[in-house]
């Protein structure tokens, strides 16, 4: 699992907070069935203060091809209206995270930099 899928957000949208809960609900469901089927990790959900995040982790191809899906386009679009500046991004982990700084590490030995 090289890719992980990050949301982030700053708190609920004042007045839509039931929603915002049913919806935490509604994206644990939806990606825990996608990790029993083995696409991805199971989510993983995380506060500190009013910000949220969550993850799940899988391989990069998967997780583009899942995010292509109809039905994450819409969970997506109903986070833009329930949580308040609610987005995600793809980050490289695992082998993939190791790699990459060993690429960096010889470009800058090879710039002479390090």
């Amino acid at each position: 699992m090289d890719c992980a899928a990050v949301h982030t957000w700053w708190g609920m949208v004042p007045g839509r907070e039931k929603e915002a809960l049913d919806y935490a609900v509604e994206v644990n469901a939806y990606w825990s069935k996608l990790a029993a089927e083995g696409k991805c990790s199971e989510p993983e959900m995380f506060q500190s203060g009013s910000r949220g995040t969550w993850i799940v982790k899988g391989d990069p191809d998967t997780l583009r091809e899942l995010y292509a899906r109809e039905e994450v386009q819409v969970l997506a679009a109903k986070g833009d209206f329930l949580l308040q500046n609610y987005n995600h991004e793809f980050a490289i982990t695992g082998n993939a995270m190791a790699e990459k700084l060993l690429r960096v590490a010889a470009a800058g030995q090879t710039l002479g930099y390090i």
